[in-house]
């Protein structure tokens, strides 16, 4: 009973630790950069992206088999503890159910970021269009759509920005933005403090 209790808690730990991993590659960064200070650290974590698939299927894996180990048929024997057992039986799936919940977010915050981060929609900012200016940027470090809708994201929460659209695959950052109320060098800040590193950019 023991190797079984221990079985099932692996399997579950195996499945948490595993989805948690998907989207390491991005919060990695944010938090050596918010916590540790340490700049472009999106470096260190960029070689977990190859590893994604995997770690799927690693998560998927473990969580089935967490699920055979707790809703299998168990031989019913003599004892006097039998409701003590059912309560626990009922407690695990309860556990088990709120894991596989947290499995399914993790893959689709990591798959499908753009649910969880909603398209902001502005009015007009500016109405001069001498002070409407484009800025191209090659951002390094990112390695996946999570990380363009991450700079995406934190960037439209600035005042003035028009619009923005990053790539992964370019490697490079588009945004459009008014020069009265924010300016570069906020926009080249902000998506620094989330560990990426900013090459050179291009004024249009």
């Amino acid at each position: 009973m023991a190797i079984i209790k221990l079985n099932k808690k692996a399997s579950i730990g195996t499945a948490m630790l595993s989805a948690v991993s998907l989207k390491l590659c991005c919060w990695g960064p944010l938090l050596l950069t918010g916590v540790a200070g340490i700049s472009g650290s999106s470096a260190y974590f960029s070689w977990l992206n190859t590893l994604k698939p995997y770690l799927l299927v690693i998560a998927f894996l473990s969580l089935s088999l967490a699920f055979y180990q707790v809703y299998k048929k168990k031989k019913v024997a003599d004892c006097g503890n039998c409701e003590t057992n059912k309560l626990s039986f009922f407690k695990s799936k309860f556990n088990l159910w709120l894991v596989a919940v947290f499995v399914i977010v993790m893959t689709l915050v990591s798959y499908y970021p753009q649910i969880f981060h909603p398209t902001v929609t502005k009015g007009i900012v500016a109405t001069n269009n001498t002070h409407i200016q484009s800025l191209k940027l090659n951002v390094e470090g990112m390695v996946c759509s999570g990380c363009e809708e991450n700079i995406n994201h934190s960037v439209n929460k600035l005042d003035g920005i028009l619009g923005i659209n990053t790539s992964h695959i370019k490697g490079a950052s588009e945004i459009k933005f008014d020069s009265t109320k924010t300016s570069a060098s906020e926009i080249k800040e902000v998506i620094k403090s989330k560990g990426y590193i900013i090459k050179y950019k291009t004024d249009e």
